[in-house]
């Protein structure tokens, strides 16, 4: 039997930016996300820092959590109990590199996001932290 996975996600914020990454596995492919994942033995907080840093190159230091969102998607055969942070960049150099989950990532402001072909978990965490109103 499946399982709901836990899963940790950083919302980047600079200079009102805010970083996403254009999703390149089959599901929610081409919609832009917020980066998540947790390993085994890794604190939620470590998680998120680690997924940013292994998708796109950045350093980021968590300023707070913005809270967590349950993502059903049963016919993607997908369940996870997501908790999303808010963070700072120590640096602005993203790099994507050879990916399989993300095909590239950057910063856009709130109304370029709005045009944009937004996963719902993404839209919620905006919304969540006070950003998107």
């Amino acid at each position: 039997m499946e399982k709901p996975r836990i899963t940790s996600a950083v919302l980047v914020e600079k200079d009102n930016k805010f970083l996403l990454a254009e999703r390149n596995k089959e599901n929610y492919k081409g919609y832009w996300i917020i980066s998540r994942g947790v390993k085994f033995g890794e604190t939620i907080e470590e998680a998120a820092i680690c997924e940013i840093k292994e998708e796109t190159n950045l350093d980021v230091e968590i300023i707070k959590l913005i809270g967590h969102k349950e993502v059903i998607n049963v016919p993607g055969d997908y369940h996870s109990i997501v908790f999303f942070h808010l963070a700072k960049p120590k640096h602005s150099d993203v790099s994507v590199g050879n990916q399989l989950d993300i095909s590239k990532a950057s910063f856009f402001t709130i109304d370029e996001i709005k045009k944009m072909k937004l996963a719902e978990s993404a839209e919620w965490a905006l919304k969540e932290a006070g950003f998107w109103k």
